[in-house]
């Protein structure tokens, strides 16, 4: 059983996701057809179409998909030490907490900071 704080916590990174999907259909008419792809630092290697901006977010719920399939089943996980039994409910919800700052963290990363040059003009 998933304690209801931490399905809460992972609604997070949806919201965010939700955030930025809504901000980039309303910017994405005044976006160019082709886009700067690869580029980090103001250097650029390539161009695509503007339907890149997207991939990040479908990269990004596949990532989510997979912490939350791990986050479901916490038994199923293995440890580097050993978990008592009378701990281990203490330790699988440390451990999907975890997971969820995990879950946040990448979904920052991917979701705003991605093609910011382009978007956020």
């Amino acid at each position: 059983m998933i304690p209801k704080h931490i399905k809460l916590l992972f609604c997070i990174p949806f919201i965010i996701i939700i955030v930025y999907t809504i901000y980039l259909f309303t910017k994405y008419s005044s976006i160019p057809d082709v886009i700067p792809i690869h580029g980090y630092g103001g250097k650029n290697d390539g161009s695509g179409s503007k339907l890149f901006l997207f991939a990040p977010i479908v990269l990004n719920l596949v990532i989510l998909i997979f912490i939350w399939m791990t986050i479901r089943k916490p038994d199923k996980i293995r440890f580097t030490f050993e978990v008592k039994e009378e701990d281990k409910t203490k330790t699988y919800n440390q451990y999907q907490l975890v997971l969820i700052i995990l879950a946040i963290f990448v979904t920052l990363i991917m979701c705003p900071l991605s093609f910011s040059d382009v978007v956020f003009k």
